[in-house]
């Protein structure tokens, strides 16, 4: 009987760690996805489909506001975030988490956070531009494709 008990003590300590060890590390990441400032950068992004997709389709512009709240409702930060938090948690231990954390503190973490949307947006503008260039060439493996498979 005390041997049982022995047992399930150390099996509860050691869950209890693990839960203890699991609740840090979300710590850690719910401060790493806020020093990332994930909020504002959800927000924007939101805005930025919005505007893409009523560029695309101005027959949706009636219905902007409907989009926004569906957006918002399923797509912001806040909606996001244990998941988002438990994505990192999965990802990092709480030691490297701690370490992250440490970077974006220093002033070369702070200047990685401000210009990191900046460098995304000029990586994602110049793989646009280099596929709209390209895009002949495109057409053109489409086409020797559609005639390849109507020979067969």
């Amino acid at each position: 009987m005390k041997t049982s008990k022995v047992m399930i003590f150390f099996i509860l300590l050691i869950a209890q760690g693990h839960v203890f060890a699991e609740n840090s590390a979300k710590k850690e990441a719910e401060i790493l996805l806020n020093s990332m400032g994930m909020e504002t950068a959800f927000e924007q992004s939101i805005s930025k489909l919005l505007n893409i997709q009523l560029q695309q389709n101005p027959s949706l512009k009636p219905y902007k506001q409907v989009m926004l709240d569906f957006f918002s409702k399923h797509m912001s930060f806040q909606s996001l975030k244990p998941d988002m938090v438990s994505i990192y948690a999965d990802a990092f231990t709480t030691s490297e988490l701690r370490e992250i954390n440490a970077f974006y503190r220093t002033p070369t973490g702070a200047k990685t956070i401000k210009l990191m949307p900046v460098l995304m947006a000029k990586g994602s503008q110049l793989a646009s531009k280099r596929v709209q260039d390209n895009t002949q060439e495109l057409q053109k493996m489409i086409s020797d494709k559609a005639e390849q498979l109507q020979t067969q």
